[in-house]
């Protein structure tokens, strides 16, 4: 318990100083190593939970959990499949919360600053990333986990009322937790009306700000990269990578909607461009 309370003394202090900040890593990296923290980890689960669940309104609070999260599924010593649903909770949380820290959505009125709305991002996108993780690692003992963490990120997803930075931290947990084939079959078929009924309005109200960014390139676009990975190395016509036509432009601002379309188009991948339009055959 000695240990218990210093590793949350270590992390939590927020000093500045270089002293504190290589104390921090060196708690964090004993929590990624140590072999003897089996009887710490529902201390260490509850600790996270009541965290993010008490101060939401601190971002630097919220990344040091997902850090501390972070390093928790990395020890390799640690046996936490039993763990991985209420793991789950405050890293969704972090993920789908409607305000984190400082950060506002487009519709809150701007109040916290540009500094924070990208911390907030920033916790969104670990959080993401984590979750990714833990489906990943716990889905063979848990069959139920990855299906549940991706209708959670999707039933946000097309919540058209949600602020841009929950809709962000949706489509990002969708394409972690879900993978390619969630992208394919549950949001590119989608964003046709995400364009409309979100995107447009966002960008009318807002213009090119941070928010409306962030979702289109860093969530949106981001997700749809995913599918390459998966596409054909070479398609049946030999045409691989030859930039977008205008034809294939247009079939894809059709398809995806005016702002996603012309996004996609203007990367110039001919093989990313095939694999998004191949999911209109998706029903």
């Amino acid at each position: 318990m000695l240990y218990f309370d210093k590793i949350q003394a270590a992390i939590l202090d927020e000093n500045p100083d270089e002293e504190v900040l290589r104390l921090r890593e060196a708690a964090l990296e004993s929590v990624r190593t140590d072999p003897g923290l089996h009887q710490l980890v529902p201390y260490f689960v509850n600790f996270v939970a009541n965290q993010v669940t008490h101060r939401l309104d601190d971002v630097f609070v919220l990344r040091q959990m997902m850090e501390l999260t972070a390093a928790l599924v990395s020890n390799t010593h640690l046996f936490l499949a039993p763990y991985a649903a209420p793991l789950c909770a405050p890293v969704l949380t972090c993920l789908l919360g409607r305000k984190l820290g400082g950060d506002v959505g487009d519709d809150d009125g701007g109040g916290g600053g540009i500094d924070a709305v990208r911390e907030g991002y920033l916790v969104r996108e670990l959080a993401a990333s984590l979750l990714g993780r833990i489906a990943k690692a716990y889905s063979r003992s848990n069959t139920q986990l990855r299906p549940k963490l991706t209708r959670t990120c999707l039933k946000t997803f097309l919540d058209p009322t949600r602020p841009a930075p929950v809709l962000y931290g949706a489509v990002a947990g969708l394409s972690a937790a879900g993978g390619a084939e969630a992208v394919r079959i549950l949001v590119v078929p989608n964003l046709k009306h995400l364009d409309a009924g979100v995107l447009q309005p966002l960008q009318e109200r807002a213009g090119s700000s941070l928010d409306f960014e962030m979702l289109v390139e860093g969530g949106i676009v981001r997700a749809i990269h995913t599918l390459v990975d998966h596409a054909p190395a070479r398609l049946p016509n030999g045409v691989n990578g030859a930039g977008t036509s205008d034809a294939e432009a247009a079939e894809l601002i059709d398809f995806l909607g005016p702002i996603v379309g012309s996004r996609v188009a203007a990367l110039g991948d001919h093989r990313l461009n095939r694999a998004v339009l191949g999911t209109r055959d998706i029903e």
